[in-house]
């Protein structure tokens, strides 16, 4: 398995100044700031407890999961006394060390290269709508293949943009709190129009990054990242550094995800390579942050997957925690 020791090397360039971008992060821990309800081992709020794996990504401040402890004592990475770990528990749960160990995070899972051709972006609904969708049927055509191969079932995702969307993982966040999210239990991902523009302007990188990074879920999903990682959540209290390093992870490789695409894109139709360059580097306009990494962390992961352009570099889980803070 790969870890993040070479990414000093990524090609991505030093372009402008930093935006003020909000985090990513998923919707059913939006709100998991609050403190754990009766200690450690207490269960988070049921409303998105009964939607789980379902829902994840936004662009904007929030919180997420976290490293747990193996239960297996041979795959155990030192974190099992941490404070806050539950005691054990009727269900097998996965250690970090078979998170990691998930087939699509072998080594040679390569995105078929893609010629995307995306429209003019605009404000309007209709064209933002319309270069999403390309962005997306381009998306699946990179990633279908290579997730076939792994033995993982493909499914596709539809995009939303409408300003007030109805989701079946419950209503998003204030505009205060997130932009925009991956709800696995409508297939679809939702960047309402209104806060994307907001955050992004007509920035073709931010928006090329950003979709790219709420597919990168997708991808978690289907090859049960996500439910591998959503199975440990209650070990640990809510809003505590392992509950959000965990996080981290998951976000992080969200981003290398995204690089990975990226690579299989750049230089053939709309994504140029400058263009291509322009995206790995908008990672670093996500603000620091806790629950997904410092900005230079998050676009270090992504010119990781970029530079590689294999899934397989992208295994946050086996990388240590220096490397995901």
């Amino acid at each position: 398995m790969h870890t993040v020791g070479d990414a000093a090397e990524d090609p991505a360039r030093e372009r402008g100044s930093v935006r003020p971008y909000l985090d990513d992060l998923p919707l059913e821990l939006w709100d998991s700031d609050e403190p754990a309800e009766s200690g450690p081992g207490s269960p988070r709020r049921s409303w998105w407890r009964a939607v789980l794996p379902v829902a994840v990504a936004l662009v904007l401040v929030g919180v997420f999961v976290a490293v747990l402890p193996s239960l297996d004592p041979s795959l155990d990475d030192g974190d099992s006394d941490l404070p806050g770990a539950a005691p054990g528990s009727d269900e097998p749960v996965p250690s970090l060390a078979s998170i990691g160990d998930n087939r699509l995070l072998r080594s040679g899972t390569v995105l078929a290269e893609v010629r995307c051709e995306l429209p003019e972006l605009g404000s309007a609904s209709e064209r933002l709508h319309a270069f999403y969708t390309a962005e997306l049927r381009c998306l699946e055509r990179a990633w279908k293949p290579a997730l076939n191969r792994a033995g993982v079932e493909f499914a596709p995702v539809a995009v939303d943009i409408t300003d007030a969307p109805a989701t079946a993982c419950g209503e998003l966040p204030p505009s205060g709190e997130a932009t925009g999210l991956y709800c696995a239990e409508d297939a679809t991902i939702y960047l309402p129009r209104t806060r994307t523009l907001d955050a992004f302007g007509l920035t073709r990188e931010a928006h090329i990054a950003t979709l790219a990074h709420e597919y990168g879920h997708h991808v978690q999903h289907l090859s049960g990242i996500l439910a591998a990682a959503n199975g440990q959540l209650n070990r640990y209290p809510a809003g505590s550094p392992p509950d959000r390093e965990l996080g981290r992870r998951v976000e992080l490789q969200a981003n290398c995800f995204a690089g990975v695409f990226l690579a299989s894109a750049a230089g053939r139709g709309s994504i140029t390579d400058d263009l291509g360059h322009a995206a790995v580097d908008d990672f670093r306009n996500w603000v620091d942050s806790d629950t997904h990494g410092a900005s230079e962390t998050q676009r270090r992961w992504a010119a990781r997957g970029f530079r590689h352009g294999d899934a397989g570099h992208c295994n946050t889980w086996q990388a240590p925690s220096e490397d995901v803070a």
